[in-house]
Parts: structure tokens; sequence; C-alpha cells
């Protein structure tokens, strides 16, 4: 009986709480629902201004722009010619350019033409005197001065660089030799691939040239070419019969020749020979595939750079009657009239260049025999 009023106060107490609480939240304060015009913020005033203009200083003369740049280097004066020595001193060394110590780069193909017909001035209307087999040329008589042979180094060489394209990419090296008696004259030209390219596809070509020296010039008699130790095309010139044989394999070929037409080889050496420096000409040019005329032109004397130094050269330009190769050719006047670049231009574009390295001049014939 005591248990049941115990229950029922305490459950008489929750209900007495619970109308308490549910009085106060329907009358006793409590808390607004925001309504439409409550959530609306005052307006924000926002106004853009410009900034003020940054005041301009006036140029400073000491204010560095990129870096004060250093002042330019003074290009180096030209060389003087060197006086042109006398016949009768023509016994002293001749002037050797300093050769470039560096390394030849790697090589590619393409080489065959390497060696391009330099120009060559026209002959001297001398007509050869003399007989016998292969049109002997006469040497001037005593007392009209020194011939060609007694001017010419008897011996020397030159070593080039044979670079590719425009960017100077070095794919091998030249060099040529030669030698005389004053009558008779022989020269070699060893072209080949080098670095690692010669490695990968190695390529070597020998051209040789030997004839007499006349009045006027050179006049070759043999020119042969010989590619990776085979021999691989000739040319035998008959001046008796004004007649060039071409031997290349199996084929042959025939063609008329007159005098001043060269091998690729004595050309040059052809025109370095003439005292006057070279005029245009057109001539006969022999190599042991093909012959072909050329059109020689005296573009000018230029101041041209080679690894081998700084030099004064006559610039001679040469096309073929076909116009498929251009060919310009450096002769350095303080240097006996040697080429010390030769620079080919085929159709399409591509170039192939030789510059010198260094030039090497033995004494003049008339004073090796003395």
């Amino acid at each position: 009986m005591a248990a049941a009023e115990g229950y029922n106060r305490t459950l008489i107490f929750a209900i007495a709480v619970s109308a308490v609480a549910h009085l106060l939240a329907l009358f006793g304060p409590a808390w607004e629902v925001p309504n439409e015009k409550a959530s609306v913020l005052p307006p924000l005033d926002a106004r853009l201004t410009p900034l003020p203009k940054p005041a301009l200083k006036s140029p400073d003369d000491r204010r560095v722009i990129l870096g004060d740049a250093p002042p330019p280097r003074p290009r180096p004066r030209p060389r003087k010619p060197a006086k042109p020595a006398e016949p009768e001193t023509s016994s002293a060394p001749m002037a050797q350019l300093a050769p470039d110590g560096s390394t030849l780069g790697s090589a590619g193909e393409g080489l065959e033409q390497a060696s391009p017909p330099a120009p060559v001035v026209e002959a001297e209307s001398e007509a050869a005197s003399g007989s016998g087999k292969g049109g002997t040329v006469g040497m001037p008589a005593k007392g009209a001065g020194p011939s060609l042979g007694e001017l010419w180094a008897a011996s020397g060489k030159i070593q080039y660089n044979v670079i590719r394209g425009e960017q100077n990419f070095i794919i091998g090296r030249t060099t040529h030799a030669w030698t005389h008696d004053q009558e008779h004259y022989s020269m070699e030209t060893v072209i080949e691939t080098s670095g690692l390219v010669g490695l990968i596809k190695p390529f070597r070509m020998v051209q040789r040239s030997e004839g007499r020296i006349g009045p006027g010039g050179l006049q070759p008699e043999k020119f042969t070419v010989e590619r990776d130790g085979r021999m691989r095309e000739r040319a035998d010139f008959d001046w008796s019969s004004a007649k060039v044989v071409l031997v290349a394999g199996e084929r042959r070929r025939e063609f008329s020749i007159a005098e001043g037409d060269q091998d690729v080889l004595s050309l040059m050496h052809h025109l370095s020979l003439q005292p006057d420096g070279p005029l245009k000409a057109e001539l006969l040019v022999v190599t042991g595939k093909s012959a072909v005329r050329s059109v020689i032109e005296n573009l000018g004397i230029e101041e041209i750079e080679v690894p081998a130094g700084r030099v004064s050269a006559y610039h001679l330009g040469s096309t073929g009657h076909r116009g498929d190769l251009k060919i310009d050719i450096w002769l350095a006047r303080d240097y006996a009239n040697l080429p010390v670049r030769l620079k080919i231009t085929d159709k399409s574009g591509e170039v192939l260049d030789q510059v010198a390295t260094g030039v090497d001049l033995g004494k003049s014939a008339a004073a090796h025999q003395q």
C-alpha cells in the first residue's frame, strides 16, 4: 500500500514538471525566427578611386639598363703584305702560315668532290715549241728572266679541314703536296674522313697529277684517282694530237683539249703561277670521270679568316657550263697565290668547304739547285 502511494507521488511530480515545461515553451520568452525583412543587410557603399600617379624621376645617366656591356674589342689590324721577293733572292725560304694545332673533327659522306677544279687563267698564246711525244713545251731562252719553274717552290704541302654545310661541321681532312725539278712536276692530294664518322664509314681518295712546266703554265700528262686502295679513274693527255682519254672502269671517252686546259690538281698551281693574277677565262677542267668546260671570273681581293690565319686573297668564282656546280676559290696573295679556301655549292644548295690549316713551302727550285 505504501509502495503504491510512493509510485503515485512520483508520477504526479513528473506530470507537473512536464506541464510547467510546456507552459514555458508556449507562453514564456522564446527566439524569434528571422523573417524576410530581418535577413536584409544594410547596403554596402563601396567606391573605386584611382591610385595616385607615380612621380616620374628624371633619367639618370648612370642607371644600368640590362647591364653595362664591355667596350667592343678592337679588330686586329690586317697583316702588312710581305714585300715580294726579288728573283735573285729566291733562295730564301718562302713564307709559311702558322698551322692550327686543333684536332680535326668527325667526318661524313660526299668527299668525292672535296678537291674541286680551281680556276685558271688563259694560257699565254705562245705556241708550244719543241718536239717529241707528249707535246713537249719549250722553255724560255736564257736571259729572258726566271722561268715559272724557277719561281715556283720546289716542294710544298697544304693541309685543309673539310667542312660540310653552313654549320662548320668538320668531316675530314685533305693534304695536298707537290714537287718539281723546273721541267717536270708531280703532285698528290689525299682526302679522307676523320673522327667518329671515319671509324663508322671510312673513306680515302688519292688524286695524282704528273706533267711538264711550260712558259705559259703547267701542262698535265697523266691524272689518276684512287679510292679505298683501288685505281678507279685515269686521264691521259696527248698534246701532240690535242686529245685527252678518260678511262673509268669499262667506260672510255675522248675529248679535245687546247693550251691552258688542266686537270683538277694541276689547275690550282697553274693559276697560282700567273704573275698578274687571274682574269676571266673559259677552259676545260678534266677529272677522272668527266671533262667540264667552266667559266672563271675574278671577283676581286678579299680579306678572309682561315684556321691558318688572316690573309688577303683573290676571290675566284667558277661555274660549270650547265650551272650544276658553283666553285669559289681564294688564293692567298702573300703566300705564292696558293689556294687557302675552296668552297663547292651544288645545285641543291649543299656546301662542301675546304679551309687551310697550314701551308709549308720549301725553297724555290732555282735556290734548291744551288
